[in-house]
């Protein structure tokens, strides 16, 4: 075989293996992708755990500062006039700015995790970030801090309560002198839909929220 004919063959098989090379690349990269799936049960969990673990971690700076410009404002214009409703959420028209704010933090830390009902009772009665009400006095002096640990939550094995989930967490608080004292919290949740939790109580703070006030 001459020199021309071996380069003429040797270029068939290198376009040959090029050829087998892109047809394999062009079949592992057209392969559908398999996501993760995440039973009902699994968003339930991550649920509850998200809402424990937000309300129960402070301080929380942006609501800090939320709270702040509120009560600001209120000074400014007077605790007791019409126009301190519209700041503190009360009137259904007008809502301040700074009402606002604060109803768009609710809606990013609690929103993706409650019902559209179980959520509009938050920002009704105002209950969101229940446990970071002590620092509504703004006394330096008198910060404290709390972070929550082991979080462990169960689907209830009563066949006639399927939807509940019975929680606890372990809450290590440290007041303003650096004072530490351990809280377990146990609780009850309602998940309504997956992921959506319709009813959040909290039975036993465990004097958590003695220490608050």
């Amino acid at each position: 075989m001459s020199i021309k004919q071996i380069k003429k063959v040797g270029g068939i098989l290198f376009l040959i293996s090029m050829c087998f090379l892109f047809t394999g690349c062009l079949k592992e990269n057209t392969e559908p992708q398999v996501e993760a799936v995440v039973s009902s049960e699994d968003k339930n969990i991550i649920a509850v755990q998200a809402v424990l673990e937000s309300e129960f971690t402070v301080p929380n700076e942006e609501y800090l500062v939320i709270v702040k410009n509120i009560d600001k404002k209120m000074t400014e214009i007077g605790s007791n006039t019409p126009e301190a409703n519209e700041v503190n959420g009360v009137e259904e028209s007008g809502v301040s700015d700074e009402w606002r704010a604060y109803e768009d933090l609710v809606k990013k830390t609690y929103g993706p995790y409650f019902t559209d009902n179980a959520y509009d009772s938050l920002i009704s009665n105002v209950i969101a970030f229940k446990y970071h009400y002590g620092y509504l006095g703004f006394d330096e002096n008198l910060r404290y801090k709390m972070k929550v640990s082991n979080i462990q939550v169960t689907k209830s094995e009563n066949i006639n309560t399927p939807k509940f989930y019975d929680f606890t967490a372990q809450v290590e608080y440290t007041n303003n002198t650096g004072a530490v004292s351990q809280h377990e919290v146990k609780g009850t949740a309602i998940l309504a839909e997956p992921g959506k939790i319709g009813k959040f109580e909290i039975r036993d703070d465990g004097g958590l929220g003695e220490q608050v006030r």
